[in-house]
């Protein structure tokens, strides 16, 4: 799909990476969000909350992002991606959590933290732990899921 094409959807994911820092300014991309139905889910890994820091959407809301630094942002002038997101989105409370889930919007930490996003959907539409923990397995994700399984904050009952 394309931005022209508006496919119905009932999530968005914004994924973290370099590129990023090019859709902070995509003025495209966020007039797609912003026309997105309120019933559409967004979510985001790693440094994809940053798009929706600098969109204002994760104003008074609880957000994550990616806490240990690479190379370059471990240097001198480098800045850990959650910080940066509290540089971003001032308004946002940086949570430590590895998932957040602020009603519509759910972020999630560094890359595996994505994973238990994709968890803690499934748990949130209902599916029950041993199916999550079954999905789980077949990844070789299982002590993993059994140890974040619950690192999620919730700002809203889910």
């Amino acid at each position: 799909y394309s931005f022209s094409d508006r496919p119905a959807m009932d999530a968005f994911l914004i994924p973290g990476g370099f590129g990023t820092r090019q859709e902070m300014r995509n003025g495209r991309l966020h007039e797609f969000i912003h026309e997105l139905p309120e019933s559409t889910l967004l979510t985001s890994v790693c440094t994809g909350s940053w798009i929706y820091g600098v969109m204002g959407l994760l104003d008074g809301l609880p957000a994550t992002n990616r806490k240990e630094p690479d190379r370059v942002e471990s240097g001198p002038n480098g800045k850990v991606p959650i910080d940066r997101l509290a540089d971003i989105a001032p308004a946002c409370r940086i949570s430590r959590a590895r998932v957040v889930d602020a009603g519509r919007v759910v972020t999630a930490g560094g890359i595996a933290s994505g994973m238990e996003m994709g968890f803690h959907l499934l748990r949130r539409a209902g599916y029950p732990d041993d199916l999550i923990g079954e999905v789980a397995r077949v990844m070789e994700y299982s002590a993993a899921w059994e140890l974040y399984r619950d690192d999620v904050e919730a700002a809203v009952s889910a």
